[in-house]
């Protein structure tokens, strides 16, 4: 608390002065005035070398004591498997309450750090074989999510770990057979994202910035008896942290509006509105007003979004056809109890069909969804 007492204190003299220097100084300034301040988190320039979205969160976890020694610094640096270790440590004590030693013989050879030790005596880590652990190693993606899913499973082990649904990345056959549990439980709670055209980049690195905020985001749901649901985004610096619930909920009462105002509106080859559509035309153009970029063609979106299966279709997914059962050459928008929204062909409006008999039951293709 008093960490963000001198941050906040720091800021305001820093507008009143208008120089972004007098920001440091004033927080050196008041560490005098609390004398029991943490200089310790403010050496070499801390926070400051954090991205200005993570240091309100930073600051917090410090409240909370959920930094380690290793990672009060250099925010931005590619976090190592290390000081992911030490983190994921801090976050089992903090949410189990419990100490975790480290055994009496240490089970690597390239190591001595008794956090390391302790991970793996817990089950949060593991090592690469030979005994060896390479903590200097940067911690990618996939070995981030697995020691955060450990950490929580060996803190809390009456939870119920059941996945909230099932999400496929494009490149889900990346992620090591390994992580995939993980990731999936994570994603379901909203804990890790993609880092955008659908991909997770397993093998990629994670910032010390982005393992404290996870470790913060995850100790506030789970502090307690049972794990409170996350906000469906809890942490992505690549998206938007509203709650994705909410969000979806505006969002669909848009979309219905938006097709509401384009049934009857005549079909028109090449047609993008506002007065006459074709297929894609009318998916193009409704999505647009919701500030989502879709390809033109039919065939172009249904290479968007992601995978959903016919019996887990939602309002807002795109449905795809095709009449040689492989070639895509019509689309339209789902809006619930096995019906869809389109542009049919030459002499039809736009109207609601059924996918659940008939000419469209049969040449049914696909289905992506674009609304996250």
């Amino acid at each position: 608390m008093q960490l963000r007492l001198l941050l906040e204190g720091g800021q305001k003299l820093g507008k009143l002065f208008k120089f972004p220097g007098i920001v440091l100084l004033a927080a050196i300034v008041l560490i005098n005035v609390f004398p029991g301040a943490d200089c310790y988190a403010l050496s070499e320039n801390a926070l400051y070398s954090a991205s200005h979205w993570a240091k309100n969160d930073i600051v917090e976890a410090n409240d909370l004591n959920l930094l380690t020694g290793n990672t009060q610094g250099n925010f931005q640096a590619k976090i190592t498997r290390e000081e992911f270790s030490e983190l994921a440590v801090q976050l089992y004590e903090a949410l189990s309450g419990k100490t975790a030693n480290a055994p009496a013989n240490n089970p690597f050879v390239d190591t001595q750090n008794p956090a390391v030790a302790a991970a793996n005596k817990l089950g949060i880590v593991k090592g690469v074989g030979n005994n060896r652990f390479l903590p200097d190693s940067t911690a990618t993606r996939e070995e981030v999510s697995v020691m955060l899913y450990n950490a929580i499973k060996a803190a809390k082990p009456d939870y119920s770990f059941k996945c909230l649904n099932e999400h496929v990345f494009i490149d889900q056959n990346a992620i090591s057979p390994w992580a995939q549990e993980a990731v999936k439980y994570l994603y379901s709670r909203g804990v890790v994202k993609g880092v955008g055209n659908k991909t997770f980049s397993p093998r990629a690195a994670t910032s010390r910035e982005e393992a404290v905020i996870m470790v913060k985001r995850i100790y506030e749901a789970f502090q307690k008896s049972e794990p409170e649901e996350l906000p469906s985004q809890v942490f992505d610096p690549d998206i938007d942290m509203l709650s994705r619930g909410s969000a979806r909920s505006n969002t669909i009462e848009t979309l219905k509006r938006l097709i509401s105002a384009e049934i009857g509106k005549p079909y028109q080859w090449g047609a993008a509105g506002p007065d006459s559509f074709d297929c894609s035309g009318l998916v193009y153009y409704i999505y647009g007003k919701l500030g989502i970029s879709l390809p033109r063609v039919s065939a172009a979106q249904a290479k968007a979004g992601t995978y959903v299966p016919k019996s887990d279709l939602v309002y807002g997914d795109l449905v795809f056809f095709a009449n040689d059962g492989k070639n895509v050459n019509h689309v339209g928008i789902y809006v619930g109890s096995g019906e869809f929204v389109h542009a049919p062909s030459s002499g039809k409006t736009v109207r609601i069909s059924t996918l659940e008999s008939g000419y469209y039951a049969n040449t049914y293709y696909t289905a992506r969804r674009v609304i996250p």
